[in-house]
């Protein structure tokens, strides 16, 4: 009987697990279909356990508290989260969800469909900073009128062609006489415009300037920059666009030529000319009028000589520049003295009947270059 036992229970334990091996073979077999295909339909897939898998990640995900607006924040999205919770906040049920897009395109599109759906903040243009587009440098204007300081060696034709300009413009703008004669160290002013520069005269106006020269006033404004024509005065410079010889107001040379600008000194009839007289030279014109007539100087410049010269009587001089002066003589009475300047009109002295003289008159002379010259013929009209 104990024999009998002893044998009855590792023959249980066999049994058992027979069953138990058969029993789980059968679930193998129905987990893994093992027996063939037939009558398999693809309706049936839905149910497997890779689809049942999937439903329960996306169920996980529908049960996470991240949302499509979070997307941005995370470093790694999931795209089957990211897709299940695009679908969520689309209204479908955990169901639809769990049987979502299976592709990875598919997660590519709900990513994309939730990155869309977050707010757009918009910013007003005019609060955005604009780059700066550096501007092309602006090319300096040129100044009117320059300073050249002569070197050594070099003539004026060397100067006008370095500039551009001709050497007549250069002598009517500095009023050299001898174009072969500068100095090194002298200043000259140099047009950078075509045209010449002109010194306004007493009496003149920027009107009768711009008739003079035939060009038009507000041509000439613009080249000097002149806010206000009313203002200029006597002495300044100003540049005549487009001119090509000076036509200055009683200058007395132009381009070295003696001009007919001379004021007359006294007003009265001519009782001798500029000639042969009685055998010799009369290097003046004698003009008759009353002991104690004013006399007038007949330009602007500074007396070189004041007194009693012999023949002449008292005497003026007057230097004038350009190598030019005149002469008063024969007065009764003298009002300068050397080194004044004096302009045009002054009194200078008063007629008389000093010296060699037959009578009451005023001796007017001309020099230019230290050579007398006919006063008639340089006596404005």
């Amino acid at each position: 009987m104990n024999g009998r036992r002893r044998y009855l229970r590792p023959l249980s334990l066999f049994v058992l697990m027979a069953l138990f091996s058969l029993s789980l073979i059968g679930h193998l077999d129905s987990r893994l279909n093992i027996g063939g295909f037939d009558g398999f339909e693809w309706e049936e897939f839905d149910d497997s356990p890779v689809q049942s898998h999937k439903a329960e990640i996306n169920t996980e995900i529908l049960e996470d508290d991240t949302t499509a607006y979070d997307l941005p924040e995370l470093d790694n999205p999931d795209p089957v989260k990211v897709a299940s919770s695009a679908v969520v906040d689309n209204g479908q049920d955990e169901s639809s969800a769990a049987a979502g897009p299976s592709s990875d395109q598919s997660a590519a599109e709900a990513v994309d469909e939730s990155r869309t759906a977050k707010p757009v903040a918009k910013v007003d243009e005019n609060l955005i900073p604009q780059t700066q587009i550096p501007s092309p440098n602006v090319e300096r204007e040129k100044p009117t009128v320059l300073i050249h300081t002569v070197r050594s060696g070099e003539t004026l034709w060397d100067i006008a062609n370095s500039y551009g300009i001709t050497v007549s413009q250069i002598t009517s703008a500095n009023n050299i006489q001898n174009s072969n004669r500068i100095r090194v160290g002298q200043e000259l002013k140099i047009l950078t415009v075509k045209g010449v520069l002109h010194k306004v005269g007493h009496g003149e106006s920027l009107w009768e300037i711009a008739q003079r020269y035939g060009v038009s006033l507000v041509e000439i404004v613009d080249a000097n920059k002149i806010s206000n024509p009313s203002t200029i005065q006597p002495g300044m410079e100003i540049v005549i666009p487009g001119a090509t010889q000076l036509l200055v107001k009683d200058a007395l040379v132009v381009n070295g030529q003696l001009q007919k600008a001379f004021d007359w000194p006294v007003k009265g009839r001519i009782s001798s000319h500029f000639g042969a007289r009685w055998g010799r030279m009369h290097n003046g014109l004698d003009v008759a009028v009353v002991t104690g007539t004013p006399v007038r100087a007949a330009a602007d410049g500074r007396v070189t000589f004041s007194g009693d010269n012999g023949g002449y009587g008292l005497v003026v001089y007057i230097d004038h520049g350009n190598q030019i002066e005149t002469r008063y003589a024969h007065n009764s009475r003298l009002a300068v003295k050397v080194g004044q300047q004096v302009k045009r009109g002054d009194i200078i002295a008063y007629s008389g009947n000093t010296g060699t003289s037959t009578g009451p008159h005023v001796h007017f002379e001309i020099r230019f270059k230290g050579n007398p010259v006919d006063p008639y013929k340089y006596l404005k009209d």
